[in-house]
């Protein structure tokens, strides 16, 4: 009983909600204000979509009791005019998205020209919060891409350092996620860049940086090695990108950039699933699917959920942008945490150097001490001139095949004077007789 009223409850304000907002497909684009205003409109809420129909559409906002503002919060719609009592109002993008105020006594009726996805995010707020939620929202676009850039710039800083190109291509990677991101949010229209280079940059940004995740992704977890022919198909793709964005560029038909989006599609999930079935093989590629997980579903909803009209609930860009910032946290995290391990084992293997190059010096020392007949480690186990070769080789960590490839002499030859060295030494394996030296020096 509980369960059924908050569902009742749920339902009925999702209904009120809606009565504020109707919409109109206008399939032949030739219908006028005066006749729209006698027509039909069906009543729906925010994130209402209708895929890839493509058009004109009417939304009628019906009279509120206080001074609100309506807000379009999808800047690929860029054809719109809104009309109360038969006059053309002043639009406003101070927010980054189109803005104006609504009538408290008429109707307001909003002409939209869609030549992407029919997609309809709004918001409908009293001027207070209006402003409000606009100071609030430059402080988190501003927290974010700082944010952003200090993970940009701390990669920058390690491929310095390291010269290694991991860091170099999550740092394109990044900068083109966030490209793609600052087309839908806002921000390129709070910088002030023209409708005709967004035209170009977002779908360019949106394609190299698919194609940059799938370097980062296989030069981090050695897909070559595991799945060539993932990474064959990923050469493909980089074609068929180049294909898809020319003819959008061509034809400024949206379906191509859809597929791009499919591209990417592509190379998020198969750099899931590659991650995934690496993990027993590489424990860092757990990071890759904790990082990836959250960023690819909301990617998936936000971006090819309303081309096809699949709506589960209203995925917001700030929905992406937490997925984003988990992204970024886990990979940041995970890079420099790789980077204390490879810090770990130079030192150890640095450590092991000095400590080789050491035990070589003792052996030549001792080697020059045979020579003049004095005494020395050689002589201390009763050791002849061949085995004295083979010890010193097996100390410098030589197999039998390499012993006898030095010495010019059989592997069974190396294996009775390695028998012959162990007896003398009184030791059962390499290891022991390594210790045998180093405990001389």
């Amino acid at each position: 009983m509980r369960h059924f009223f908050i569902v009742f409850v749920l339902s009925f304000a999702w209904f009120i909600n809606a009565q504020d907002v109707g919409i109109l497909y206008d399939q032949t684009g030739k219908l006028t204000l005066p006749q729209i205003e006698n027509q039909s409109f069906k009543p729906i809420s925010s994130g209402y979509s209708n895929g890839l129909n493509r058009g004109a559409y009417w939304l009628k906002i019906s009279p509120l009791e206080e001074v609100s503002i309506f807000q379009l919060e999808n800047n690929h719609i860029k054809q719109i005019e809104a009309y109360t009592r038969s006059e053309q109002l002043k639009l406003d993008r101070f927010n980054g998205f189109t803005s104006f105020q609504l009538d408290q006594a008429e109707p307001t009726y909003i002409k939209l020209g869609v030549d992407k996805e029919a997609y309809f995010p709004f918001s409908i707020k009293i001027i207070d919060d209006y402003k409000r939620s606009g100071i609030v929202n430059h402080i988190g676009m501003g927290l974010f891409y700082g944010f952003a850039m200090v993970c940009l710039l701390l990669n920058l800083g390690l491929f310095y350092n390291s010269k290694d190109f991991t860091f170099l291509f999550y740092c394109l990677f990044l900068f083109l996620i966030l490209s793609v991101m600052a087309h839908r949010d806002g921000m390129v229209e709070i910088l002030g860049l023209p409708d005709n280079i967004k035209e170009i940059t977002e779908p360019l940004s949106l394609s190299i940086g698919g194609l940059m995740c799938a370097v980062f992704t296989g030069k981090s977890i050695k897909l070559k090695k595991h799945f060539p022919v993932l990474v064959y198909s990923y050469w493909g793709l980089t074609v068929l990108s180049l294909f898809l964005l020319t003819m959008y560029f061509t034809t400024q038909d949206y379906l191509y950039v859809v597929g791009i989006y499919f591209v990417c599609l592509y190379i998020f999930v198969s750099s899931w699933i590659s991650s995934l079935l690496l993990i027993r093989l590489q424990s860092f590629a757990i990071i890759f699917c904790l990082a990836y997980f959250f960023m690819m579903i909301s990617a998936i909803l936000f971006y090819l959920g309303p081309a096809f009209d699949i709506q589960l609930f209203e995925v917001k860009q700030g929905y992406l942008k937490i997925g984003a910032l988990l992204e970024m946290v886990v990979i940041t995290s995970a890079i420099l945490y790789r980077l204390r391990i490879m810090d770990r084992r130079q030192k150890k293997m640095r450590k092991e150097m000095t400590e080789y190059l050491s035990h070589i010096d003792f052996l030549n020392e001792e080697l020059e001490k045979n020579q003049l007949g004095q005494e020395n480690v050689f002589t201390r186990f009763d050791l002849t001139s061949r085995e004295s070769e083979v010890l010193e080789l097996i100390a410098a960590g030589k197999t039998n095949k390499e012993i006898a490839d030095a010495l010019f002499i059989s592997i069974n030859t190396v294996k009775y004077h390695v028998k012959k060295v162990y007896e003398k030494l009184q030791v059962s394996n390499r290891k022991e007789a390594y210790q045998i030296v180093q405990s001389a020096i």
